[in-house]
């Protein structure tokens, strides 16, 4: 069940499907009460931003699949950097990722599918 949700989430995210957050949000909750913590007023078109980018989807999907151009996520990229405190010798990915065990709720989605593994296809 846990490896179907997590197909639909990558089918919600590059259709940019408005029900991705959602789904992102209940398969990994710890991810968006993280971001909240460092920054209480991040806006959920951000989380849905992080969401991809904690999934390792490239700038160049994420443009591909939100319809904007490469250099507009490298400019949200750095925008959300500034807004998270992450320096810029930090790899923006492995950051978003780091969130998770960062955070005390990460027991919850030990084991996930989150990784390089299944990306074969973007």
């Amino acid at each position: 069940m846990e490896r179907n949700n997590f197909n639909n989430l990558i089918a919600l995210a590059k259709n940019n499907d408005a029900e991705f957050l959602a789904l992102f949000n209940e398969i990994y909750p710890e991810f968006v009460v993280s971001l909240k913590s460092i920054n209480p007023k991040i806006r959920s078109s951000e989380l849905e931003f992080c969401a991809m980018t904690f999934l390792n989807f490239s700038t160049k999907h994420i443009a591909q699949y939100t319809f904007v151009t490469v250099r507009a996520v490298q400019i949200r990229k750095n925008r959300l950097r500034k807004k998270l405190n992450i320096g810029s010798d930090v790899d923006f990915n492995n950051w978003m990722r780091d969130q998770i065990r960062r955070n005390p709720l990460a027991e919850l989605t030990q084991g996930s599918p989150v990784g390089n593994q299944i990306y074969g296809d973007l």
